[in-house]
């Protein structure tokens, strides 16, 4: 589990940048995003999950918009720098850690709620990382 997960940002970030939340993701979160971003459209979402972990409570954020999907939540983006692509990225928050995951991300093609297929992809990378920690 190790290769799968890898670290973002850092609580406290060095000099002048003030995290107060570590975010991780796992590389196939990052190749899921890749796979419809150009590398300047990554950034941005770099960005995003930075100023993430410089709010208080990166659950309600003033920063981005987030809402919760069951056990879960999702960042949505869409404009600006992202053109035409409803960006869906998809995190939990541990809060006894102060540890944002980010666990996979989609380009949301139909308007409405979370397609059921992602939530239950989300669940289960959930459930293996659960299992994994308990090993």
């Amino acid at each position: 589990m190790a290769k799968t997960l890898k670290v973002g940002v850092q609580v406290g970030g060095g000099p002048g940048t003030g995290f107060l939340w570590h975010v991780n993701y796992l590389t196939v979160a990052r190749k899921e995003a890749m796979a419809f971003l150009s590398e300047e459209q990554y950034q941005h979402v770099v960005d995003q999950f930075c100023g993430l972990a410089s709010e208080s409570d990166p659950t309600r954020p003033v920063t981005v918009e987030v809402q919760a999907i069951e056990s879960f939540y999702e960042m949505k983006d869409k404009g600006g720098i992202l053109g035409q692509i409803n960006l869906r990225v998809f995190f939990v928050v541990d809060k006894a850690t102060r540890t944002i995951l980010v666990l996979g991300s989609i380009n949301k093609s139909a308007e409405g709620q979370t397609p059921s297929w992602i939530k239950r992809r989300i669940q289960l990378r959930i459930r293996r990382l659960s299992l994994a920690q308990k090993s």
